[in-house]
């Protein structure tokens, strides 16, 4: 199963909302959701949406990034109090055991998620809060570099979650022009025989939370995709404008990513919700808007994990 690590912004809710009714993408995808927006209007909507479609997300509420950042009751106290949650509760650990040990208590928290990225120290208390009985789900960055953590966690009979960083981000997006096609992940192959029970990325996304941005002088549209001929692993291509001099014309620099975009996809004869909605948007001569833009990159990777997850069972 794939729980890929979103930082609840707008255009990653859309991009799960318009999959939450599709029946093998809630078989085979579970979100886990950084809110970094002291607003909830867009999480009040998803989680509307998610309702309707019986979908059950992860939403962090302590999480370490953004406006609200840190171990808070903010989110706990929207969890609680919206109308029909589908939220789950899951938790960044940062040697804070005591709070998250008082979060499950005085919010009768079940079915928790506890996160582990980097930076604790205090490991014995992260060992007693994984026994835990109200933490089902356990999520590790790099799980390799704590071999001794990991064969405990992997004892506990805990549903366990591997999270890797798998994108090379650049400094500007002009970089990725010269980039050719190359593997992005593996871990789908992989995951189970080496005894996990579900794996995690950030999408075409780096890890790094990187908020705001200005107008770019180049536009890129990551797409990642099976390929056959390399063991079924996943690649990915940067398709990048080829006029990045100045921040002028952002809809022709749309058009010169997108129009590279299509003859690959074409190609490689690749169809999907999100890719039919970058042809229509440039059949249309239309520019959506750089969210839209990351809305699709993300909504194409989630389909082909959730869909090669479907094939493999």
């Amino acid at each position: 199963m794939y729980f890929p690590y979103l930082r609840a912004r707008q255009f990653e809710l859309i991009a799960l909302r318009e999959l939450s009714a599709e029946p093998t993408f809630k078989n085979n995808v579970v979100p886990v959701l950084e809110p970094v927006r002291e607003s909830v209007n867009g999480l009040v909507l998803a989680n509307k949406i998610f309702h309707e479609n019986n979908f059950n997300p992860f939403l962090i509420v302590n999480p370490l990034q953004g406006e609200m950042a840190g171990d808070t009751n903010y989110f706990l106290n929207f969890i609680r109090n919206i109308e029909g949650n589908c939220f789950r509760a899951a938790l960044i650990f940062t040697n804070n055991a005591d709070y998250i040990l008082n979060c499950i208590t005085d919010y009768s928290l079940s079915d928790v998620m506890l996160i582990c990225l980097e930076g604790f120290v205090d490991e014995g208390k992260l060992r007693d809060l994984c026994e835990n009985s109200r933490i089902s789900h356990i999520m590790v960055l790099n799980p390799h570099k704590n071999r001794h953590l990991d064969r405990f966690i992997k004892g506990l009979g805990k549903f366990y979650i591997r999270l890797d960083d798998v994108f090379d981000k650049k400094e500007k997006n002009a970089d990725y022009l010269d980039i050719e096609a190359h593997k992005f992940t593996e871990e789908h192959l992989f995951y189970k025989e080496e005894g996990f029970d579900g794996f995690s990325d950030f999408t075409v996304l780096p890890g790094e939370f990187v908020d705001g941005g200005s107008t770019p002088r180049a536009v890129v549209i990551h797409l990642s995709y099976i390929n056959e001929d390399s063991n079924n692993e996943i690649w990915v291509r940067h398709f990048t404008s080829n006029t990045n001099d100045s921040i002028v014309n952002v809809q022709l620099k749309f058009a010169e990513a997108t129009s590279k975009a299509i003859r690959f996809v074409t190609d490689q004869g690749l169809d999907n919700a999100a890719i039919s909605e970058l042809k229509n948007y440039f059949e249309m001569e239309k520019y959506p808007g750089l969210g839209t833009v990351k809305k699709i990159s993300i909504k194409n990777h989630l389909i082909i994990v959730s869909d090669y997850l479907n094939i493999v069972g």
